[in-house]
C-alpha cells in the first residue's frame, strides 16, 4: 500500500520583525547587500516617481514600499526582475489603501520611466501578466495580513498628533519630510507606523530645539518604549551614515550631519528592540526556512490561537 506524503508549511503573520531578526530572513534571500541596499534606494525613487505622476498620495508609496520590504526576506534578490517587483507592489497598494487606478495606466508609466521606447499594446499586455504573476508572491510575503496598511499611515499621523499636541506648522512639515526619508531605510518593517511618525516629530523637534513632551506622548499614544528608541536611532543613524544622500536637506536648509551627530550623542547609549538570543533565532522556522522551494500548500493565518489548534490536531 502505498503512501503520498502532504507537505504542508503553518506560518503566523508577524508584520514585524526585529534588526536581528530581518537579518536572519535576509541570509537566504541576499546575497550581495551593498547592491541589494543600492537598488532599493532606486527602487523607492522609481515608486515615488511614478506615484508623482498618477497623484497618488503618501499612503500609496508607503504600502508600496512596505510591500517590496517584505518581499525580499522571503524571495531571492535579482537586479532584473525588481522593477516588476516593484511595480506589483504598487499595484496592490492601489488596493490596499484604495486609491483606485487603472493597472494599464500605473504599467503604462513604469515602463516610461525606464526608457523601455514605445509602449506598444503587446509590450504592455506582457509586462501586466509579469506583474500579476508576482502579486501572489507579494501577499504571501506579509502572510495575507491586510491590517498593516488598512488605516495607519506616517504622514497621516504626523498630522494627527501635531494637532493634538498643538505643534508648529513648520515642525510637522519637518516631520512630514523626515517621513519620506524613512522609506529609504528598513524601519517599516520593524515597528508600526504610528511609531515612526512620533520618532519624526522627535526628530523634527531636535533639529529646530522646539521642546516636545515625547515621554508623555508614547504614554498618551500608547506606545512601547523600546520600538519608539528603535525607531529614533534608526532615523538618527540613517541621517548621520546617509546625510548626503537624505531628501530632508533639499527641503530645510538648517539640517546638517553635526546637528544629528549632536542628536544622538544628547540620545545617549543606542536601545530598541529586544533582541532575541542567537540560539533562538536560528531556531526559528519562520526566518530559517527557505520559501523558494516549491510545497504542496502554505497556509498563513493571523492568530496563535489557530497556530496551536492545527498543532494540536
Amino acid at each position: 500500500m502505498s503512501s503520498t506524503k502532504f507537505d504542508t508549511q503553518l506560518y503566523l503573520s508577524r508584520p514585524y520583525l526585529t534588526r536581528k531578526q530581518v537579518q536572519r530572513a535576509q541570509q537566504n534571500t541576499i546575497g550581495d547587500h551593498r547592491a541589494y541596499n543600492a537598488k532599493r534606494v532606486a527602487i523607492v525613487k522609481f515608486l515615488s516617481d511614478i506615484c508623482v505622476q498618477l497623484r497618488f498620495p503618501r499612503r500609496t508609496l508607503e504600502a508600496a514600499v512596505y510591500f517590496y520590504l517584505r518581499y525580499h526576506l522571503f524571495n531571492n534578490f535579482e537586479t532584473e526582475p525588481c522593477y516588476i517587483i516593484a511595480t506589483s507592489c504598487l499595484v496592490l497598494s492601489c488596493k490596499e489603501v484604495e486609491t483606485i487606478k487603472k493597472v494599464n495606466d500605473i504599467c503604462t508609466v513604469s515602463l516610461s520611466l525606464r526608457n523601455t521606447g514605445k509602449v506598444s499594446g503587446e509590450v504592455l499586455e506582457n509586462f501586466k501578466k509579469r506583474v500579476f504573476v508576482m502579486e501572489l508572491k507579494v501577499l504571501e510575503s506579509c502572510s495575507f495580513d491586510y491590517r498593516i496598511n488598512d488605516a495607519v499611515h506616517v504622514d497621516e499621523y504626523i498630522i494627527k498628533f501635531g494637532k493634538t499636541l498643538g505643534l508648529s506648522y513648520e515642525l510637522c512639515h519637518i516631520a512630514w519630510c523626515i517621513a519620506f526619508d524613512v522609506l529609504k531605510t528598513e524601519l517599516l518593517l520593524l515597528v508600526p507606523q504610528h511609531v515612526i511618525s512620533l520618532a519624526c516629530i522627535k526628530l523634527a523637534s531636535g533639529i529646530l530645539d522646539v521642546p516636545v513632551a515625547i515621554e508623555k506622548s508614547i504614554q498618551q499614544f500608547e506606545m512601547d518604549n523600546p520600538m519608539f528608541s528603535e525607531a529614533y536611532f534608526e532615523l538618527l543613524n540613517f541621517y548621520i551614515n546617509s546625510f548626503d544622500s537624505c531628501d530632508l536637506k533639499n527641503v530645510y536648509q538648517g539640517a546638517s550631519l553635526e546637528q544629528f551627530m549632536d542628536l544622538k550623542r544628547k540620545a545617549g547609549q543606542e536601545h530598541g528592540l529586544k533582541e532575541p538570543l542567537e540560539k533562538q533565532i536560528e531556531m526559528d522556522t519562520y526566518l530559517t526556512t527557505s520559501r523558494t522551494q516549491p510545497i504542496r500548500e502554505r497556509r498563513y493565518v493571523l492568530s496563535q490561537s489557530l497556530v496551536n489548534n492545527e498543532v494540536g490536531k
